[in-house]
């Protein structure tokens, strides 16, 4: 065990590609623990987990099935968000020309309110902060980060799983 003065090991570091799923997810929180106090300073108490949300809604009614799609986030993650947002008043449903069975959700008078203030107040510090975060040597973060996204798109990381395994990879 360490003495009190000397930061503990970090295993998820030290276990490399094994935890870079948890990683990221700590990466995650640590960021957004960040803008939400930074919000809290701003009088806005909406978790970041929404602001992409109301981001999306921004230019015009969508559908849980179309934020999820633009959002590539899981239906019931949208789902959760909107019915927090509805809460608070942010969005509203409105009647969806195409298919009545489908609601839609807008931004309330109050979500396009808290929106500017949000774009206003918080995105700008985010985004110097982050950069300024992501600075150092000519690896391109954001880069690799696609290219992630575009690898899992193209092939699933439990296809992979998968397929390493029925190859016996690994085994």
């Amino acid at each position: 065990m360490k003495s009190d003065d000397t930061k503990a090991e970090d295993l998820i570091a030290e276990l490399g590609f094994l935890c870079l799923g948890s990683r990221f997810r700590r990466l995650g929180e640590r960021l957004q623990t960040g803008v939400s106090e930074l919000a809290g300073l701003e009088g806005i108490t909406l978790q970041p987990a929404q602001f992409p949300i109301i981001v999306a809604l921004e230019h015009g009614p969508m559908t849980v099935g179309a934020l999820a799609r633009r959002l590539d986030l899981s239906q019931p993650g949208i789902t959760r968000g909107i019915g927090k947002l509805l809460a608070e008043g942010l969005i509203e449903p409105v009647l969806n020309d195409g298919d009545q069975r489908l609601r839609a959700y807008a931004l309330s008078e109050a979500g396009r309110t808290l929106l500017s203030r949000v774009q206003l107040h918080v995105f700008p510090l985010v985004q110097r902060a982050v950069a300024d975060l992501c600075e150092g040597p000519p690896d391109d973060l954001l880069g690799h980060l696609a290219r992630l996204d575009q690898a899992l798109e193209r092939s699933p990381f439990e296809q992979r799983l998968r397929a390493m395994r029925n190859q016996g990879i690994g085994a």
